[in-house]
Order: C-alpha cells, then sequence, then structure tokens
C-alpha cells in the first residue's frame, strides 16, 4: 500500500471511531517503535489500531474537552450527540435520586446504557438502582472515553442495548502533576472551583512497573430560583399551592384564610377570593449544590509477556437541595375549644362549631434541604498478556456504592406537628412561640442503601488460521458476577412529611449472573470482513438468553467503507426494579381529582383547595412480577474520504424493545381515569390518597435515527493548524406502548399529553480547533433542537433551540506549564421558555438546558 494510502486508511479509521482530527496528525507522525495492538470497545480481538472495525466508536478524550471548561464526567458525556438523558445534576432537586446523574444514548432511557470502567461494570447507584452513576468515575484519571454506537454487545452485556460507554484509565503516570480551575459565573451563584495532583514512579518500558496515584476534588455552588429571573418572572396562579402559610382551612365543604385576600406577598399571594396559595417555586434550587472528591491508586507490574495490574477507585459526592417548606395536607382538625379554632369567618360570619380542617405549609422553618451522600468504591485486578501464543486477559472486581440521604433541616415529624396545633403551641395563623416549629423539626438520615457488584471474567483471543483473503481472528470469554441491593428505610424517614419515602418499607435483593460468549473476525474476501459474536447469559432470577450478533465491513475502495450489524438483546429486570422501596411523593405536575373536581369544578364533596389543580401523592416501588425485556438493532454506515482533507460518515441505527419495564406517568392516569381506576387509591371520605405508579411491564419502543461526523482538516499554513469537526445525531422515530398491543404514541419533537418530555430531533457538537506551536484556541457550538411545548394550558409554544458557544484559549510551556483560559455560554444565552411543569424548577426544562449562564474559568497545570 502507498504511503499516501496509508494515511487515507488511517484517516477513515479515525473519523469513524469519531477521534479529534487533531489525532490524524498525531498518529501520522513517525514511529520507531511497532504499532501496540489494543482492544477497542466493541471487539475482544486485540488488533493494531490501523484496523478498523465494523462497529461504530466514537473516542473521546478528557484533556481536549476540558478546553470546554468541563469539569465533571456528566458535563463531558452530555456533550455526546448520542447522549439525551432524563437525569442529569438538576433532577436531583425535589426527587429522591441520590444526586446521580446517569447516561442515556439514543434517549432509550439510563437502564439500557451500559457504563464500564476499563471494560468492567462498576456498581449500580444504590437508591437509582438500574445505572451506574456518573459521579462515580474518577476524570482525573481517565486517559479516554470510547462509546459503542450500537446496541445490545455481545462482548459486554446484552442488556446494553443503547450502546456502551467504556471508560479507560490512564496506564501509567511518571512525575508529578498539579492543577486546577475556577469558574465564575457573570450572575450570582453555580461558581466552581477544583484542585487535581496526580504522580507515580516507574517506567513500564524500562523498569517494568508504574505506580501512580490521582486525586481530585471539585465544589459548585447551587443555583436558586431567586438568582436566575427567568426561572420565576413566568409565574402565574397555576404556580400557586394551597399548601400555604397562614394555613388555608376548610369548614363545611369551603376553604377560607385569615389573611385572605392580602395573603403574605411574595411568597403566599391570593389563590380565589377565600384563599390564598404559596409561591412555593420561589423557595427551589435550580441546581444543587456538590462536593466531589475522587482518588485513583494503581500499581502495575511488567513481568515478561504477563502485565499485572491492581487498582482502587473511590468516588464521594455530595449533593444537597432545597426545595419548598414542607407541605402539610389535611394535617390536623381544630374544633370548639382548641386555642386557634376561628369563631368566626374572615367575613365576620359566625361559625357554628364544625371542625375545620387544616391545609397548610411548615413555611417558618424555611425550605427543606435534604443531602445526599453516594460513595463508589471500587478494587479490581487484571492480568493480560500473552499465553501459549493466545491473547488473554482476566481479573476480578469489587465495586459498592453506598448512599444515604440525609435530612437537614426543614422537615418535621408527623406526629409531633399534628398535636402541636391540635394543643396550640404551634399557630397556624400566624406567628407563634419563639421556638415553637423548632420542637417539631426533624433532621438526620433516612434512608440508607447499599448496591454491590463482584465478578470475575478471562477472555482469549488469536488469529488462528490464514483465509486467503486474511487472518481469521477468534475470541472466547467468560465471566461471572454476583449482585446485591440493601435498601434500609430509616424510622426517621418512615415519620418525615415530604421526604418521598414516609411510607416505605426495607427491602434487599440479590442474583448471580454467568455468561459465556464467543466472536470471530473473518476476512470473507480482500474487502469484505464480518464480525460473528454470540452471548449466552444465565440469571438465577430470570432464567437464560442467548443473544447472536453479526456486523460487516466493506471497503471496495480506499476512500469508501461500510459497515452494518445486526444484534438480538435480553435485559432482565434490574434488582432495583423488583426491589425498589415503595414511596409516595408529590407529583411536580398539577391535576384534578377526576371523583372530586371533574373539569376543574368542584363536586361530589370536593372543593378547590383540596381536589383541583393539585399536586397529588404518586406511590412508586418495585415488582416482583416483571418479565424480561428482549431487543433487536440494526446499523448500517458508511465512511468516506473523497479529499483527504475532509472525512465523513453517517451511521443509520434502529432499536425496538420488547415488553417494556416503566412506570405510568401520572399524566396519564388522570388524563384516563376510566381506564386506569385501578391505580386511584382513596381516602374513606373520597378524597384521593395517591396514585399507583409501581414499575410494570408496558409495550413495545421502537427508535431509529442517524448519526453524522465530519471532519475538515485544513492544510497547515503560517497561521497554523485548523480543524473543524462535526458530530452530529438525528433521531427520526421514537414511538411507545404504555400496554401490550396497546396503540403506538410519539414524544419525538415535543410533549406527549403532557406525561413524557420530547426527545430532541437533532442535537450536534460543532468544533473549530487552532494551534499553532505551544498556543491553542478552541470554539465550540452545542446545539439541541426545539421542540413542541409541554402546553398545560393548550396554549401553542415551540421552545426554541438551546444554542451554546464556548470559547477558550491555551498555552502549552516547555510541554510543563499548561494555561487555559475561556468562557463558557459565550453570549450569555437564557434557557429558552417552556411552560413545562414536569419538574419543579418553572420557566424552562432543567434536563435540556443550563441554567448556569455565562461563566468565565481559568484552568492549569504544573508538572514537577
Amino acid at each position: 500500500m502507498t504511503r499516501h494510502h496509508n494515511k487515507l486508511a488511517l484517516a477513515i479509521i479515525v473519523t469513524g471511531l469519531g477521534m479529534p482530527a487533531l489525532e490524524v496528525q498525531a498518529a501520522d507522525e513517525p514511529s520507531t517503535g511497532q504499532l501496540e495492538r489494543v482492544e477497542v470497545t466493541g471487539s475482544s480481538i486485540r488488533r493494531t489500531i490501523k484496523q478498523e472495525k465494523a462497529l461504530p466508536v466514537t473516542i473521546m478524550r478528557p484533556d481536549e474537552l476540558a478546553k470546554q471548561g468541563l469539569t465533571t464526567v456528566e458535563q463531558v458525556i452530555n456533550t455526546l450527540s448520542t447522549n439525551q438523558s432524563s437525569m442529569v445534576a438538576a433532577s436531583s432537586v425535589a426527587t429522591v435520586s441520590g444526586g446521580a446523574s446517569y447516561a442515556s444514548l439514543r434517549g432509550l432511557g439510563s437502564q439500557y446504557t451500559l457504563v464500564l470502567l476499563d471494560g468492567r461494570r462498576v456498581a449500580s447507584q444504590a437508591v437509582g438502582g438500574y445505572a451506574t452513576d456518573l459521579n462515580a468515575i474518577p476524570l482525573a484519571a481517565i486517559e479516554r472515553i470510547e462509546v459503542l454506537r450500537d446496541g445490545a454487545s455481545a462482548i459486554y452485556g446484552s442488556d446494553a442495548i443503547g450502546g456502551v460507554i467504556n471508560f479507560i484509565t490512564k496506564r501509567s503516570i511518571t512525575g508529578v502533576t498539579i492543577g486546577g480551575d475556577v469558574q465564575a459565573t457573570q450572575r450570582s451563584g453555580g461558581g466552581s472551583g477544583s484542585v487535581q495532583i496526580s504522580g507515580g514512579i516507574g517506567e513500564l518500558a524500562e523498569d517494568n512497573y508504574n505506580l501512580y496515584g490521582a486525586l481530585s476534588y471539585q465544589k459548585t455552588e447551587r443555583v436558586t430560583t431567586l438568582q436566575r429571573d427567568f426561572a420565576n418572572k413566568y409565574f402565574t396562579a397555576d404556580n400557586l399551592s394551597s399548601r400555604v402559610f397562614p394555613f388555608n382551612y376548610t369548614y363545611r365543604g369551603n376553604a377560607y384564610n385569615p389573611t385572605a385576600p392580602a395573603c403574605r406577598p411574595p411568597f403566599a399571594l391570593p389563590l380565589g377570593a377565600t384563599t390564598c396559595g404559596e409561591q412555593a417555586g420561589l423557595y427551589m434550587d435550580l441546581t444543587p449544590e456538590v462536593e466531589q472528591l475522587t482518588g485513583t491508586l494503581k500499581a502495575t507490574r511488567q513481568i515478561g509477556e504477563h502485565t499485572l495490574s491492581l487498582q482502587y477507585v473511590g468516588a464521594q459526592n455530595t449533593s444537597t437541595t432545597a426545595i419548598s417548606p414542607v407541605p402539610l395536607i389535611q394535617i390536623a382538625t381544630l374544633r370548639p375549644g382548641d386555642k386557634y379554632y376561628p369563631s368566626q369567618l374572615p367575613d365576620g360570619t359566625p361559625t357554628d362549631g364544625s371542625p375545620i380542617v387544616l391545609n397548610g405549609r411548615a413555611s417558618p422553618l424555611g425550605p427543606r434541604v435534604t443531602e445526599s451522600l453516594s460513595t463508589t468504591q471500587r478494587l479490581a485486578f487484571n492480568a493480560e498478556g500473552l499465553l501459549a501464543d493466545w491473547d488473554y486477559r482476566g481479573g476480578a472486581a469489587y465495586s459498592q456504592n453506598e448512599t444515604t440521604i440525609h435530612y437537614q433541616s426543614g422537615y418535621v415529624y408527623e406526629d409531633k406537628i399534628r398535636n402541636a396545633l391540635i394543643a396550640g403551641d404551634i399557630n397556624p395563623f400566624g406567628d407563634s412561640l419563639p421556638g415553637a416549629w423548632k420542637q417539631v423539626e426533624l433532621s438526620g438520615d433516612g434512608w440508607q442503601a447499599k448496591y454491590t457488584t463482584v465478578l470475575a471474567d478471562f477472555k482469549v483471543s488469536k488469529e488462528i488460521l490464514e483465509l486467503p483473503a486474511g487472518n481469521l481472528a477468534t475470541a472466547f470469554g467468560v465471566e461471572a458476577r454476583s449482585e446485591k441491593l440493601d435498601s434500609q428505610i430509616r424510622e426517621l424517614a418512615k415519620q418525615a412529611i415530604g421526604s418521598g419515602i414516609a411510607g416505605s418499607q426495607s427491602t434487599s435483593g440479590s442474583r448471580t449472573v454467568t455468561a459465556m460468549y464467543a466472536e470471530a473476525e473473518v476476512p470473507i474476501v480482500k474487502s469484505l470482513e464480518a464480525q460473528l459474536a454470540a452471548r449466552y447469559d444465565r440469571y438465577s432470577d430470570f432464567g437464560s438468553a442467548f443473544n447472536p450478533k453479526i456486523a460487516f465491513k466493506y471497503q471496495p475502495i480506499p476512500s469508501v467503507l461500510l459497515r452494518s450489524s445486526a444484534s438480538k438483546g435480553f435485559r432482565a429486570p434490574t434488582l432495583y426494579d423488583v426491589y425498589q422501596p415503595d414511596a409516595t411523593t408529590y407529583t411536580a405536575q398539577k391535576f384534578n381529582d377526576p371523583l372530586r373536581c371533574p373539569g376543574g369544578s368542584p363536586a361530589n364533596g370536593g372543593n378547590v383547595v383540596d381536589d383541583c389543580n393539585q399536586q397529588f401523592e404518586a406511590q412508586q416501588g418495585g415488582s416482583r412480577d416483571l418479565s424480561p425485556e428482549k431487543s433487536s438493532s440494526l446499523t448500517l454506515g458508511i465512511v468516506i474520504e473523497p479529499v483527504p482533507e475532509v472525512t465523513a460518515s453517517a451511521d443509520l441505527w434502529w432499536t425496538q424493545i420488547e415488553n417494556m419495564i416503566g412506570v405510568l406517568d401520572p399524566g396519564l392516569i388522570f388524563a384516563d381515569p376510566t381506564k386506569y381506576a385501578d391505580k386511584f387509591v382513596r381516602n374513606p371520605d373520597g378524597s384521593l390518597k395517591y396514585v399507583v405508579t409501581t414499575t410494570q411491564n408496558l409495550g413495545n419502543l421502537s427508535a431509529a435515527g442517524v448519526d453524522v461526523s465530519l471532519a475538515w482538516r485544513l492544510p497547515k499554513n503560517a497561521l497554523g493548524n485548523f480543524t473543524l469537526n462535526l458530530d452530529g445525531s438525528y433521531t427520526s422515530k421514537y414511538a411507545q406502548q404504555m400496554e401490550k398491543g396497546g396503540a403506538y404514541y410519539s414524544s419525538l419533537g415535543g410533549w406527549y399529553q403532557d406525561a413524557f418530555p420530547p426527545t430532541v430531533r437533532w442535537k450536534h457538537s460543532l468544533a473549530l480547533n487552532w494551534r499553532n506551536g505551544p498556543w491553542g484556541a478552541l470554539l465550540v457550538q452545542n446545539y439541541s433542537a426545539g421542540y413542541t411545548d409541554m402546553n398545560s394550558n393548550g396554549e401553542e409554544h415551540r421552545v426554541s433551540p438551546y444554542i451554546l458557544w464556548n470559547l477558550s484559549g491555551s498555552y502549552l510551556w516547555q510541554k510543563k506549564l499548561s494555561i487555559t483560559a475561556g468562557i463558557r455560554n459565550l453570549f450569555d444565552r437564557d434557557p429558552p421558555f417552556s411552560n413545562q411543569t414536569n419538574t419543579f424548577q418553572y420557566g424552562f426544562d432543567p434536563v435540556i438546558a443550563d441554567p448556569t449562564g455565562r461563566a468565565f474559568f481559568l484552568k492549569a497545570s504544573y508538572k514537577l
């Protein structure tokens, strides 16, 4: 092959993998040694890096991404055009999530994205339960991130229906490097700072050993509703909650407040002529306060053709959130003779001795503040090398996540507050004696959960046969793992009103999984190669499954590469799906009780305060009556290089999931109360207690789209090197059933029935990179397409596209001192307006948009 063809083939490979164009230039520099045999995510067969695979893989370098001011794994993964996660850091506000954030390739759901660390699983987050928390990954020790954009991996697990994200740690570190960064926002809130140190001794090639460690600490300030105009200026009467301070009360079927219509602004405003409503959203955090500490220790020993390593990884993530004061629903009944029983109504009409029911909010205690402490630890042993001419890799790993939900302030004991109201120790309609509210306040640990994964694996690969078109390579592997979930609800939580788990019970469960797989790369003709793989899994609780996979790579001419794959997948219900503790929590969206407030008008004993436009409770929880999911996936792609400076790729994908596991959104239940009549649980007086949204098997999910990439490498000139990279993903189909055999709905490009958030049709990252000697600059556009809004009031509204520009400049002095300065959100773009009420943050969608605003950052590192 000519030198030009060598360059061309390598360029196709690199762009097909999604590497930045700068790495193409680096790879083309002269080398004094042989190419290292490596294993790229998607295959267990070790080859030289110049041998492209048939599966689409994106490779990301954290050092390059840091130039955008990205400091967390969540931020890094959110730059992926293929990632559309519904659980981000902001989601921990007003949810019992333990502060977790997850990846969701294709937008299929976090449970379908398999997150690996050095090719092996990490324990799932114990409170979220169905996926690995991105906060458990130590970014300071990561060398690269490989994203397999192809579902149902026969190599790593047939539950990887959406794809695989493999975080690969640094093989070795020598010397000591210290660094840090600081981010200052133009508006208050959201600033951050971090410090990192890493160091190691021993050269593997010369000393046959390396020992290194890396430690990182970061703290990020919260952003509150009051700090961002776009999060509070759109509040309307619909945002008012009838759980207010001073309390509303119900008397003979009608609601009153002694301070109405004046109420106590700005938090309490008139709600009708005789009652008040709380502007609860004013108390909310938009993003939490987060502290993260990660550490890595790795010892590696080279013994001939064998490499042994022992690695410890630890990550501690503390997320602190503040939400509205505790709502107190029908908390107490006052009768004549009780201290604060009203002798007359606000209009002066005497009361007749009928009881009154109190509905209020513990506003004198301030917002509910919850601290979630999530600690992940992992100890892994790895051995790899050559054994009887076979490449082998084997090892064992123990990983554990322990998450504690701690009630810091603002919560109350249910019995104590009720008794204090009846006894008159607390005034529901005005100021109480100093310390009265503190007597009923609750604090302490409420939920402690632990998820443990223990695994061992071994695999071998070898080119076993020379065929006319090339060498036939095979790989064989076995894996065994044990998983355990232990979820302990403390007695304190059972007394905590508004905790979301007040009625929960402790649960635990475990399982073992064994698997074996085989893979073969078969050269059919000189330009056509097939990859065949199959995996057999056996679950101790959900039976066994056999899942095959086939992929092809065809290169008819040097400038064109075609690839395709087809696979089957299998996902057993996670331990969290089965053993999640039952919990009741308030819906973010407001509803009308279909029985006591049909169409928004009180009836059948209902009233405006209790039954109309209310946040009702929904019961969540696992189910032991679940069946496994099955999937089918297909990809078809092309990589071309029409001229040496331009390389482009496009990969069509399609995924079908059968028997999908999920929950019915409360919006669907309230929208069709006849169909879902069994989901409504009522109190003895007929009022709605909660709706049931426990985990169940739904119907099928079908999704499709195309991933595209473009790399344009301008010729080197006196101004330096310029590259332009585009990575984008277009989703063309997203249709889902809510019951087996039922109708399909689609949330593609817009909300579905105010119940399910949109799947964005188009998302891309566009980067212009410049380098000239030690100087560099980067301009990046991150784009998410607009969509049809929730339209909770029936108005027609489109959410505008979300477009952010990041700009930075960097300087490298003598390969020791690196400095980067930049601006995130260069044009200080506010999140586009959304009328969604699916989260407790209003005026925008915190899943799609970042409320931080323009931020200035400075990063520096120095190698001693």
